[in-house]
């Protein structure tokens, strides 16, 4: 059986990065967005949405250290409000472009070609027409992770927009596999999903 060090011994940074980033499997990935005080749209790459719990509807998302300019984050703090919005294989190709670096003043929406839409309750927080699942949410609280400077964005979710109603079963749970949503892995490789067996609770 190899070890850890047997797997990253001689092996390079990136192949480092890769192995890790891949090493907890496959995660559901989510556009945030954002909207500037000015009126700049911004759309962010997100895999690392947690579920933090039910009643109130909390949502946790994980962001890299702040020691550089991070947009998504820096509207969030400032105005209160975003979106997640679903990926599906039409999609997956321009959301990830959104993970490119542009300048602050660049609409992120106009640019990747993705309409606005907006919730009746929010006009100021643009969601992406085009994903079958949108949420609103309001911000909470953050958390710093001391041991990496990552920060723990919690948010409230205030309403939810699905495009196909069916998605959503009996028993309210929702099923992504209609929906056409895809997850990835580590931060390139997508994957889609296929519902095997609803267990007995």
């Amino acid at each position: 059986m190899k070890t850890l060090f047997d797997y990253l011994e001689d092996k390079d940074k990136y192949f480092r990065i890769n192995f890790f980033n891949t090493l907890s499997g496959v995660r559901s990935v989510w556009m945030v967005g954002t909207q500037r005080n000015d009126g700049v749209k911004n759309l962010g790459l997100f895999n690392s949405l947690v579920h933090i719990g039910a009643s109130p509807p909390l949502l946790g998302v994980i962001f890299r250290p702040h020691t550089v300019p991070r947009h998504t984050l820096e509207n969030i703090y400032e105005y209160g409000f975003y979106t997640l919005n679903s990926v599906t294989s039409e999609l997956m190709y321009n959301a990830h472009r959104t993970a490119e670096k542009f300048e602050a003043c660049e609409d992120e929406f106009d640019i990747l070609g993705f309409t606005a839409w907006y919730f009746g309750c929010n006009p100021n927080v643009p969601a992406v027409a085009e994903s079958p699942l949108r949420l609103l949410l309001r911000f909470v609280e953050k958390h710093l992770i001391a041991a990496n400077q990552t920060q723990l964005v919690v948010g409230e979710v205030i309403d939810v927009h699905i495009k196909d109603d069916a998605a959503v079963c009996n028993n309210g749970s929702i099923d992504h596999q209609r929906l056409g949503h895809v997850a990835v892995s580590g931060l390139n490789d997508y994957y889609t999903f296929s519902h095997l067996v609803s267990m007995s609770q």
